[in-house]
C-alpha cells in the first residue's frame, strides 16, 4: 500500500477534543510510525527457503494493511492520554506503548472475524477471507492462516512494548497489565462464543460480555498502560480509570451494536447485517424479544442467527421490529446513561493532581462514543 493509502490521524474522529497544538503532534502520528514499524519487520525477510519467505511476507504484508485500515485508533490515544495525566509530553517510548497496543487490537480482530464468520472488517477483506481467497484455498484454510496471523501479530505487540525505551519496572508493570487484559478478553470472547451457543441470555450477560471485552481492552487496558509508564501510582487514581472504563466501555460496545444493525456500512466498513445473521446475542435483539410483540418477535426470530437465508426483505423487517418495539430506544438511553456516569467518574480524577487536559480529553470521549456514527 501507498502512504496516502493510511488513515493520517491518531485520534481521527475525536477533533473536537483536541487543541490545535495537539491537532498538530498528533496528526500523521501513529499510524505513519506503525507504517514504518512494518516496513522494518517486513525487511528481516523470516524464512529457510524462498516459499517460506514468501508466505511470511504475504502475512505480515496482510498484517500491515489491515492494521492500517481507516479505525478510530482509540485504543492508541488512551494510551497517550493516560501517560500524559502525569503531566509529561509523550516522548518515543510511549508511541511505542501506542503502537503496540494497535497491534493487539488488529489480532484480536482477526481472531474474532474468523469466529463470528464475518467477511468485511474496516472497509476490506477479514483476515480468514483474505487467506482463503489468495490460496484459492477452503474455509479451514483461510482460518488456520487467520489464527496464526493473528497469534504473530499479538507477539508482535507484546514485544513493542517489552522494547519501548522507559525504566524495566515501568515495563514490567505496563506488560503485565497489557498480558492480563488479553486473557480477560479472551475470557470474554469465550462467553460470546458460548452465548451465541445457547442463545439463553440476560440483561446482566450482556453488560457483564461488554465490560470483559471492551471495557477491558478497549478502555481500561490502554489507559492503565499509558498511566502506570507516567508512574502513576496512586490506587485511587487507576481505580477511577477503571470504574470509568467499564462504563465507558458499555456505552461505546452498546453503540457499536446498535451501528451494527442500522450504520451506514460506507462509514462503518462493515455489513449492517451480519450482527443479525449470526445470531449475535445484542440489547437489541434481547429486547425486542422482551418488549416487542408477538408479530415483531417472529419478525426477528426469523432472520437471527439464519446467515445466508435472510432475505433483504426479512432483515428489514427485522430492523423495523426493533425500532418500533422500543428496543433501539432503550439500547440508546442505556448507552447515554452509561457514558454520562462514565464521564462524572472520570471528573474525580481532578482531586489527584493530574494533567487537567487529559482529563478533559477522556471525559469528552466518554460522551462522545455514543453519539458516533462510525
Amino acid at each position: 500500500i501507498e502512504n496516502k493509502d493510511i488513515n493520517p490521524d491518531f485520534s481521527v474522529n475525536f477533533e473536537q477534543y483536541l487543541t490545535e497544538e495537539q491537532k498538530t503532534q498528533l496528526s500523521a502520528g501513529l499510524s505513519e510510525k506503525l507504517y514504518s514499524y512494518w516496513d522494518e519487520e517486513i525487511s528481516l525477510g523470516f524464512g529457510f527457503n524462498q516459499k517460506q519467505k514468501d508466505l511470511v511476507r504475504e502475512m505480515l504484508l496482510h498484517s500491515k494493511e489491515h492494521n492500517l485500515r481507516q479505525s478510530k485508533r482509540l485504543r492508541g490515544s488512551f494510551v497517550n492520554y493516560g501517560y500524559r495525566l502525569g503531566g509529561e509530553r509523550p516522548g518515543k517510548g510511549i508511541w511505542q506503548a501506542a503502537m503496540a497496543v494497535e497491534l493487539v487490537h488488529t489480532a484480536l480482530l482477526m481472531l474474532d472475524d474468523f469466529m463470528d464468520r464475518d467477511e468485511i472488517r474496516r472497509g476490506g477483506p477479514t483476515s480468514h477471507k483474505f487467506f482463503e481467497k489468495e490460496h484459492k484455498a477452503d474455509e479451514h484454510y483461510g482460518e488456520g492462516m487467520a489464527v496464526m496471523t493473528g497469534d504473530v501479530v499479538l507477539t508482535l505487540g507484546y514485544q513493542l512494548l517489552l522494547k519501548a525505551k522507559f525504566d524495566s519496572t515501568r515495563i514490567f508493570m505496563a506488560l503485565n497489565q497489557l498480558l492480563r487484559g488479553v486473557i480477560k478478553t479472551a475470557y470474554g470472547q469465550a462467553y460470546d462464543v458460548t452465548l451465541e451457543a445457547e442463545k439463553n441470555w440476560t440483561e446482566d450477560d450482556v453488560i457483564s460480555l461488554h465490560r470483559s471485552k471492551t471495557g477491558v481492552y478497549t478502555y481500561e487496558n490502554p489507559l492503565l498502560i499509558g498511566a502506570i509508564l507516567a508512574g502513576i501510582d496512586n490506587p485511587k487514581a487507576l481505580q477511577v480509570l477503571s470504574d470509568y472504563s467499564m462504563d465507558g466501555g458499555v456505552a461505546f460496545q452498546l453503540q457499536d451494536d446498535i451501528l451494527g444493525v442500522f450504520g451506514n456500512e460506507e462509514d462503518t466498513g462493515k455489513s449492517a447485517d451480519s450482527d443479525l445473521r449470526q445470531g449475535k446475542c445484542t440489547l437489541l435483539i434481547l429486547k425486542v424479544l422482551e418488549l416487542g410483540s408477538q408479530a415483531q418477535k417472529t419478525a426477528v426470530e426469523k432472520i437471527w442467527g439464519k446467515m445466508d437465508k435472510a432475505t433483504r426483505s426479512d432483515l428489514d423487517e427485522a430492523k423495523k421490529a426493533i425500532i418500533d418495539s422500543g428496543s433501539l430506544a432503550y439500547s440508546r438511553k442505556l448507552a447515554k446513561e452509561l457514558a454520562a456516569k462514565a464521564a462524572k467518574t472520570a471528573g474525580q480524577l481532578r482531586s489527584f493532581d493530574l494533567n487537567s487536559e487529559a482529563i478533559d480529553y477522556i471525559q469528552g470521549i466518554a460522551e462522545y462514543m455514543v453519539e458516533r456514527d462510525v
